[in-house]
């Protein structure tokens, strides 16, 4: 029996199409990639359309072709577009400005890295353990301000950076960190930390795997969004491209 789900039919000659919602990545001329459920799809657009990475928009595919109709309103802008949210603000080799550092267990430590293949321009910060141990590193964002009950919808790129002896095992996470002054810094929390989504074993990069999902704030005050990296030995994770959205 020949199975009719929409993706068999979008990738076939004729009148279907798939219609889906994405997020830009990168935007140049003749050159569009959109991260459509997980994946990083290069799509064509309109003549004079113009996006930023991070527009969540309304693409089709017909034929094996993805089309960018537009950048959808009303879904709020990225609560970290001034903050530096795909570390292209900072030299390489250098700290992530408007980012904080927390080890939460072991030692690691974060810098930014000029990356071929980067999600979004050129850079990444990279993170990994200082010596052999095992360890928990935070790279966590500037204070979005929140009220208990508001929802979020967050997302970031990470890619593991290994050495060739090594074992594809490190795991990368969104953590929701929560204040009550916009000056704490962790572990000066006033809620528990909440994990929103984790994605284990990492891939190698230059392939990255999108992080998203939802949270809703559990106190009001402040939230910042933490990339957690768990590491061992020579392994790195690169994190790129992180959004942040009021839903």
């Amino acid at each position: 029996m020949t199975s009719s789900t929409p993706e068999v039919i979008a990738s076939q000659d004729g009148p279907y199409a798939e219609f889906r919602t994405g997020t830009v990545t990168s935007f140049a001329v003749n050159q569009a990639v959109v991260n459509i459920g997980g994946t990083a799809t290069p799509a064509a657009y309109l003549r004079g359309a113009q996006f930023t990475a991070g527009d969540l928009v309304y693409v089709s595919r017909q034929s094996g072709s993805w089309v960018i109709h537009g950048a959808l309103a009303g879904v709020g802008a990225n609560l970290l577009a001034g903050a530096n949210a795909s570390f292209e603000d900072s030299a390489p080799g250098t700290e992530p400005v408007l980012w904080f550092q927390a080890n939460v267990s072991g030692v690691s430590g974060g810098l930014v890295q000029e990356v071929v293949g980067a999600p979004d321009g050129t850079r990444v910060a990279s993170v990994g353990t200082l010596d052999t141990a095992a360890a928990v590193h935070y790279l966590y964002s500037q204070p979005i301000p929140v009220t208990a009950g508001w929802q979020f919808s967050v997302s970031a790129s990470a890619a593991g950076d290994y050495q060739p002896a090594d074992v594809a095992t490190a795991d990368a996470a969104l953590v929701g960190l929560w204040f009550a002054t916009s000056t704490n810094l962790y572990p000066t929390t006033s809620s528990a930390d909440t994990v929103i989504v984790t994605a284990n074993d990492l891939v190698q990069q230059p392939l990255y795997t999108t992080l998203s999902g939802t949270v809703s704030a559990p106190v009001s005050g402040y939230m910042r969004l933490a990339l957690r990296s768990s590491t061992v030995g020579g392994q790195r994770i690169f994190w790129d491209n992180v959004i942040m959205r009021r839903v």
